[in-house]
């Protein structure tokens, strides 16, 4: 059984997805409750779901408001697990018959998509059915094709593939070729990246355009794996709000159009178009999660944190009037929007200051009675001003992708045969006698470099799997340095950090940071795994650890290696060493 539920603010069924088996199980529930015929056909709908689990749901909530101490996961008879999650009011429930840090870390993705698929107005009236269509058909790709399957998924990184320098020049050419199409169309905020086979290749993005995240190059990976389950050719485009890097003040909600084309040879071309003000989508976006904020502790009687939540509240309401000022949007209809959210706002405001002098519960009661209009007031400027990609012509789009097609007749055939065999660990053998695996991985770039997985590889998949887990559960406790053996394999794993010219940086004692009260290490105490779709994870831990480091100066990694048992411990801490110093003399360092 496995399924996804959300839950809106007002406790209504929003969006569900059931396989066959929770569905029946769902459904014979309600039957026995006596909410359901028993010959009744089809979907329980999203009423008789509520009232199932609406014990479960207002006992999560009370447990939020009142006690700040809300449900992370339980576990049930016959190997059924719950896990919990919450956006922007928004309860997310993940159920299914797997290990709980499974279905946390499919929790994570699922709210992570969620995000990238509406941006601000999950599952709102103003937002399109296709948004959750695509939600769905990824979360079905990813939970059910692929995170078993692929150890870039496992792993959450994306493979890098390996080309010599004039293959990259002639990769490079192409994209730029393509970038001066965009800018003749006058899209000057845009990115062009290329895969083959599901492999990166290379992008490069104009000056003007915000930079992606390794999250946001991760999504778009598993959005053209999800979209290529169908049978058509891939030529799809797809409204989408990326989170770009998160030093950079615009960072969070970056609308855009993403038109994916696939050509010759396992070939797929993205072209990313940003067509609405960073500033004012960033401005709306961060004032949501504000909002969210003041709710909960408004319901939970902190007047102290009332009073910073208010104030922090008022300075992104300005930001976010200022920013559609400045932008200079036109629209009779986001000018109507304007003055009624700033109507309503300065309603709300004079009601604070009133609160705040007395405490008075009277007025505490008219703030939450305005609270929901005000929420849909914000809702609708942000529609009006982000989500109109009326801008983007879409049939240019299918013409730049003809072009980079031309200019790659020559080498697509090339390309695609070396993804086909990208790395070998036949490669490594005659240097690193023992190695049988191997997995490195760049988290500040989302790129990894390891052996393809084959049918007849020596090391099993579930080996794998569980050398993952395993490690992560030693992270999660400060390690970052793990090694062990089995009676076939010896198993190792090192992640450490280093600055901007590659020099390692001195070793950092996490577990002080993990171990810290939960006001100074409250990053690192997440309920979601560690992962990069989830979350930023790495990043907030190279944060944690080096906080006077400037953001985004720091670089993570990890590597994983497996060694045929009788490898000492010695030997492979020294492979490790050197497997890094060949990798990086290979590739080069500014390419991954």
């Amino acid at each position: 059984m496995n399924g996804l539920i959300v839950f809106n603010s007002a406790n209504d069924v929003v969006f569900q997805q059931f396989n066959a088996a929770l569905s029946e199980k769902v459904k014979d529930i309600a039957i026995k409750q006596g909410l359901l015929d028993e010959d009744a056909n089809g979907a329980v709908d999203g009423n008789i779901i509520l009232q199932i689990f609406s014990p479960v749901i207002n006992s999560q909530r009370i447990m939020h408001f009142q006690f700040d101490n809300t449900y992370a996961s339980f576990e049930c008879e016959n190997g059924l697990n719950f896990t919990f999650g919450e956006l922007l009011g928004c309860t997310f429930i993940k159920i299914g018959q797997k290990p709980v840090k499974t279905l946390k870390r499919h929790l994570g993705v699922a709210i992570a998509l969620t995000r990238l698929f509406y941006g601000a107005n999950i599952f709102s009236t103003q937002a399109s059915s296709v948004q959750e269509e695509l939600l769905s058909t990824c979360l079905e790709c990813y939970e059910e094709h692929l995170f078993d399957t692929e150890q870039s998924m496992m792993l959450e990184a994306l493979p890098h593939l390996l080309i010599n320098a004039e293959l990259k020049r002639t990769v490079r050419s192409t994209l730029d070729a393509a970038l001066e199409r965009l800018r003749e169309f006058g899209y000057n905020r845009a990115h062009a990246l290329m895969f083959v086979s599901h492999k990166f290749v290379s992008i490069t993005s104009t000056k003007q355009a915000l930079s992606l995240s390794a999250a946001d190059l991760l999504f778009l990976a598993l959005l053209v794996r999800s979209l290529q389950q169908d049978t058509k050719p891939l030529n799809n485009s797809v409204a989408v709000f990326l989170q770009g890097l998160s030093q950079d003040p615009c960072s969070g909600c970056v609308p855009c159009i993403a038109h994916l084309t696939q050509l010759e040879k396992g070939i797929v071309l993205i072209q990313i178009v940003e067509y609405a003000n960073v500033q004012v989508a960033s401005s709306i976006y961060d004032t949501f999660f504000v909002l969210q904020k003041i709710v909960s502790v408004q319901t939970q009687g902190d007047t102290d944190a009332l009073k910073q939540s208010y104030e922090c509240l008022k300075v992104f309401v300005k930001q976010s009037l200022d920013s559609l000022k400045r932008a200079k949007l036109k629209g009779d209809d986001l000018e109507i929007a304007v003055k009624k959210f700033s109507a309503k706002w300065e309603n709300l405001r004079k009601m604070y200051a009133e609160f705040l002098k007395g405490f008075e519960r009277e007025m505490l009661v008219r703030i939450e009675s305005n609270m929901p209009s005000f929420v849909e007031d914000l809702k609708q400027l942000f529609t009006l001003s982000c989500c109109d990609s009326s801008s983007v012509a879409l049939d240019q789009l299918p013409e730049v992708a003809s072009i980079v097609d031309s200019k790659l007749i020559e080498v697509s055939e090339f390309l695609a045969v070396k993804a086909e065999r990208n790395i070998s660990i036949e490669a490594y053998l005659e240097d690193f006698p023992g190695l049988i695996h191997f997995m490195y991985i760049n988290r500040s770039s989302g790129l990894m470099i390891a052996p393809d997985l084959r049918v007849n590889q020596l090391v099993p998949k579930e080996k794998l799997w569980s050398m993952v887990e395993f490690t992560r559960n030693y992270l999660k406790k400060g390690q970052t340095t793990v090694m062990w053996k089995d009676k076939t394999f010896n198993y190792s794993y090192f992640l450490w950090f280093e600055d901007q010219a590659s020099g390692a940086l001195k070793s950092v004692d996490l577990q002080q940071h993990f171990n810290a009260p939960a006001t100074a290490g409250k990053v690192l105490k997440t309920q979601y795994e560690p992962g990069l779709l989830a979350m930023e994870y790495y990043q907030q831990l190279a944060e944690e650890c080096f906080p006077e480091a400037a953001p985004g100066k720091i670089k993570c990694y990890e590597l994983f290696c497996i060694h045929l048992g009788l490898v000492t411990a010695t030997c492979a801490v020294e492979h490790s060493r050197r497997l890094v110093a060949t990798i990086a003399d290979v590739i080069g360092e500014d390419c991954f």
